[in-house]
């Protein structure tokens, strides 16, 4: 492997380094070390640094340290990358696509959006089920406060849980009118929001 390869050139610049280091420390103990980078006296005490560094090191052997170490962030940072998604529950296209047309005639195409969002946003925090739910809606009914937007979420995350996720969104639909988003009333509104939002939560998860 390439990291292998640099292994012993990096082993070799770091014992030397520290061996610096060292010798540093034990011959100047009253040396004061720039921690602010914006200070005007830093820069010329890094500048000196580099050309230390560039005058006791060959051109050759610091491309090949700053080439492993530009391979290990990268590495790393591909890692970290890949951790996230994979923690991340997505919705897929076929998830979307169906939420929109089942959805289009009950609620505003923007609000069903900014729904969407904020629900996977709230997915991706792990919180209780409740708090997931009043995080998705809360935008979206920007009217309502969190104390009462979890007690309406309430028999969503828990008096319902032990019913099926179709059984559980078609009850609420069904407490609702089949109206116009603007028609409705405002805790047919919420109901709605909350309803959606568990469907999105429950989509994400299969």
């Amino acid at each position: 492997m390439a990291s292998d390869s640099t292994r012993p050139c990096f082993s070799a610049f770091r014992s030397q380094a520290e061996l610096e280091l060292l010798q540093v420390v034990l011959d100047d103990a009253d040396a004061s070390y720039p921690w602010n980078p914006a200070d005007p006296a830093a820069s010329s005490y890094f500048e000196q640094l580099e050309q230390e560094v560039a005058a006791g090191w060959p051109t050759d052997m610091l491309d090949s340290y700053a080439q492993s170490l530009s391979m290990q962030f990268d590495q790393l940072w591909a890692t970290v990358d890949a951790a996230q998604n994979a923690a991340q529950p997505v919705l897929t296209t076929a998830s979307f696509s169906g939420l929109f047309q089942r959805f289009a005639d009950r609620m505003p195409q923007g609000l069903l959006e900014r729904l969407v969002q904020q629900a996977q946003m709230a997915i991706a925090s792990s919180n209780s089920l409740a708090d997931q739910l009043v995080a998705s809606v809360r935008d979206v009914l920007p009217e309502w406060g969190d104390d009462d937007l979890y007690v309406l979420a309430r028999p969503f995350a828990y008096a319902m849980r032990d019913k099926g996720e179709n059984d559980l969104l078609e009850g609420a639909l069904r407490s609702v009118r089949s109206e116009a988003w603007e028609d409705l009333s405002s805790i047919e509104q919420a109901r709605l929001s909350l309803a959606i939002a568990r469907h999105i939560i429950d989509q994400s998860k299969v």
